[in-house]
């Protein structure tokens, strides 16, 4: 009955892993946005004294600096929310979830991400439109050590303590199109000019 009742979870609910020690996980894709959550339930087979998230995303995904400062993350590399993907650089970022040498975790801990896609640089085929790439979800780290010292930087992940995700996921990022840029870089120019001589002219109705 148990087997009965997990394939029909599975056919209901494909977006949701699970996998030992005890990490449950769930996805949205909206867009050009990713919310990653994830639920850590403790092994008491498995005694851990520190539990932490180390993640690595490429130049085209980026997390909002504020939201990784909420989770007391530690930042490798810089951030511009504004720069598109050519002109960005892979980063990392690693934050403690459980910390403590003389209690082993026992009680759930709860994380979540906002993932965002940056623009792609506009392509010459006009046939290609879309473009799928890789997502990579975080690592999350259970040992029976202490945890390490994060205010300098991320360790290095271990895979004897690293748990990673079984999936792979994806996101389609748009991507424009060079021609578009002959017509949308003259508006893009023309617009503050007109912005510019208006105000000249009501300034100057409003000085007579």
């Amino acid at each position: 009955m148990w087997f009965i009742s997990l394939i029909i979870f599975l056919v209901l609910f494909p977006d949701t892993i699970f996998s030992a020690p005890g990490i449950s996980s769930h996805y949205k894709n909206k867009g050009f946005h990713t919310r990653l959550e994830y639920v850590i339930d403790s092994d008491p087979t498995k005694p851990t004294h520190c539990l932490f998230v180390w993640h690595r995303l490429p130049p085209y995904l980026y997390i909002e600096p504020d939201e990784l400062y909420q989770l007391n993350a530690t930042i490798v590399g810089f951030i511009n929310i504004e720069a598109s993907a050519s002109q960005s650089h892979p980063f990392a970022y690693c934050f403690l979830l459980y910390n403590s040498s003389k209690i082993p975790f026992r009680n759930r801990r709860k994380f979540s991400i906002n993932i965002h896609s940056r623009y792609l640089d506009p392509k010459s085929d006009q046939n290609q439109q879309y473009e799928t790439l890789y997502l990579p979800e975080p690592v999350i780290h259970f040992t029976e050590k202490h945890c390490p010292y994060l205010g300098s930087g991320c360790p290095a992940p271990l895979s004897e303590t690293g748990i990673e995700s079984p999936r792979e996921l994806t996101v389609t990022i748009p991507v424009g199109q060079e021609y578009h840029l002959a017509f949308v870089f003259p508006l893009t120019c023309l617009f503050p000019l007109i912005g510019c001589s208006l105000l000249f002219i009501f300034s100057g109705k409003n000085r007579a």
